[in-house]
């Protein structure tokens, strides 16, 4: 049998296009190939990073200038690229945001860079007996031949004549898009659209009107006050009439008041007719924002939730949520003039009248958004339970088969120098198992315990995250500080880890986790920082892998929703429900009311067979 050529196997890459022409007689019109050598002599450890860019289709001057910014950012070696860039594999759009925002790259380089990175990808992977899809990797090399020859011919004033339908992937149309360019949430999407950062060109469709970076500096009174918010939220005083919350809420009610406050600064003050110079930058507060605690006091925030309903086309939760934590920074404006006493029966705040036309808004949008349609595409990330057991099982296929070959061709159980354990160093092919062994145990984990993303993230070994050798398994305990609804439902039950994943807990911590360079008792490990993962790193691997494997791009806390709207869909019991919301954190009303996504026919459809049975139809 006769397989394409593989551009490995050649010296040249004319050479190798030369044998692609003889391999697909479709290909015409080429008698000769120009003679394109591109010769500039890199230092030997850059030798396979050179062979990239000598791939691509880019002036010499170009290649030279990559070459000598890689460089000048600090990399000595085609290796020390390779181990850069190999955790980036699936992740191409996060590489080319890292070579902009931590080497001040342009945009044009950063995707110069990006491609020759992804090339040297593909050749270390082939390399090391890695490919995935060997066949795919063949037909990828005659797409990327089949552009450069046509450069080529086009630079030589020669007309080509080439069936690129010949040549393509016959089944090119059921090619699954890729991950960024599926729009779940349109609306979001258009209003994260970016603009200038010039506040003059910001318009109605623009994602920056937030306060900037550089609060302290610009608007240094204002700075002082928002530090001061954080701590009226989230540390106990004498006069407070609420108790404090927690700092993963209060962040968010933090961003709300920049935002609000940003949108001040950018339009308020000019659909009030009046603009900042420079003295009233510095003396910018709260107090000149809400002067006093009457009602009209609260206009500026009305103004703002008109403007992201006009602007924004925000939606009623979004809006509910926003003038939740708008009302909290409104209760610390006036904390000290307020008299109210909740200890003998009082509302907090309830006499300040500002506060209490928040609270109107607020309940309004809560009560139009218990109505309002989901702003997502539900069918774009939606999975039933069992879809989302499969993708958990071709996760683990695919991390089996890794190791298999890693340890095949260097032994069973992988052999590490002296050297190696002594200075703790660890090569690419070892942390790119170990993060996919990692993202494996996430989807794990949540099907077994479908909790929020927070609980797995913030796992600590020998706190929160214990084995329990009698049982044989390991478990999750949490006090009350650890998970949100702690206030109300107090210590948690031990959150049980299915024991047919014991052993591959136990596998990763005295095997792999030390590869991604933990700084920290954390179970989970960025690989780049080695620091505990961010709410943006579970949800960008349950995310890719759910795409990856089934096509839709589910979210972590999608996956309460799926499990909940499961079981009401069962035969579970009243006993088996409240114990599911029990175990889940939340309360049986909650479960009915926001987790079970069954559409009203899937409700009734019960009393429908009821009924028939009871009259006894068939």
């Amino acid at each position: 049998m006769s397989y394409p050529p593989n551009q490995h196997n050649y010296s040249t890459r004319r050479d190798y296009l030369q044998e692609i022409i003889r391999y697909y007689p479709s290909i015409k019109g080429l008698q000769s190939i120009p003679d394109n050598s591109e010769t500039f002599l890199p230092p030997a450890n850059f030798e396979d990073f050179h062979k990239c860019l000598v791939e691509m289709s880019l002036p010499i001057d170009s290649k030279r200038s990559i070459f000598q910014d890689i460089q000048m950012a600090g990399f000595s070696s085609s290796i020390e690229l390779y181990a850069f860039c190999q955790d980036f594999e699936h992740r191409p759009e996060v590489l080319s945001t890292i070579l902009q925002d931590d080497f001040g790259f342009s945009t044009l380089r950063s995707h110069q860079v990006r491609a020759a990175l992804t090339r040297l990808i593909q050749m270390k992977n082939h390399e090391q007996g890695l490919d995935t899809d060997t066949n795919q990797s063949h037909i990828a090399g005659i797409e990327v031949a089949q552009e450069e020859m046509m450069d080529w011919t086009r630079d030589s004033g020669e007309t080509s004549s080439i069936d690129s339908a010949m040549i393509k992937d016959k089944d090119e149309e059921s090619k699954q898009p890729l991950f960024k360019s599926v729009i779940v949430n349109s609306k979001a999407k258009q209003r994260h659209t970016k603009v200038s950062s010039d506040a003059s060109t910001i318009n109605k469709s623009g994602h920056t009107y937030g306060l900037p970076s550089n609060v302290k500096e610009m608007y240094p009174k204002l700075s002082q006050e928002l530090d001061a918010f954080m701590l009226f939220m989230t540390l106990p005083a004498a006069s407070l009439q609420e108790s404090p919350i927690r700092k993963a809420t209060a962040t968010v009610y933090l961003r709300h008041a920049r935002l609000f406050l940003g949108w001040w600064v950018n339009y308020g003050t000019i659909q009030g007719g009046a603009s900042l110079n420079s003295d009233r930058e510095n003396m910018l507060s709260v107090y000149t924002i809400f002067p006093t605690k009457e009602a009209v006091s609260a206009q500026p925030i009305v103004d703002f939730i008109l403007w992201l309903r006009h602007s924004r086309d925000i939606s009623d939760s979004y809006e509910a949520n926003m003038l939740r934590g708008l009302t909290k920074f409104l209760k610390f404006r006036f904390s000290t003039e307020s008299r109210a006493d909740p200890a003998y029966g009082e509302k907090p705040f309830q006499d300040i009248p500002a506060v209490r036309e928040l609270r109107k808004l607020h309940r309004d949008a809560n009560r139009r958004q218990t109505h309002s349609p989901r702003s997502s595409n539900e069918d774009k990330k939606w999975l039933s339970w069992d879809e989302y057991l499969s993708v958990v099982k071709a996760l683990k296929q695919e991390l089996e088969a890794e190791i298999k070959t890693f340890e095949d061709k260097n032994g069973i159980p992988a052999m590490r120098s002296k050297k190696d354990e002594e200075e703790k160093t660890y090569s690419s092919n070892e942390r790119r198992i170990a993060n996919k062994f990692q993202a494996y145990l996430i989807l794990a984990f949540f099907s077994c315990i479908p909790d929020r993303q927070r609980t797995f993230r913030e796992l600590e070994i020998g706190r929160s995250f214990l084995r329990d050798e009698a049982a044989g398994c390991w478990t999750i305990k949490h006090g009350p500080d650890d998970y949100k609804t702690g206030k109300t439902y107090g210590d948690r039950p031990p959150l049980l880890i299915a024991p047919e994943l014991t052993s591959a807990i136990d596998a990763f911590l005295s095997r792999w986790r030390d590869c991604l360079r933990p700084n920290g008792n954390h179970f989970f490990v960025q690989p780049r920082t080695g620091k505990a993962f961010t709410p943006d790193s579970v949800y960008s691997i349950v995310a890719r892998s759910c795409y990856k494997f089934a096509g839709k791009k589910t979210n972590p806390h999608l996956l309460r929703d799926m499990i909940v709207t499961h079981v009401r869909d069962s035969d579970a019991s009243e006993k088996e429900l409240e114990a599911l919301a029990l175990y889940m954190g939340h309360s049986i009303s909650m479960q009915r009311s926001s987790y079970d996504r069954r559409t009203m026919q899937q409700k009734v459809a019960p009393a429908v067979d009821l009924l028939r049975s009871i009259n006894g139809q068939t």
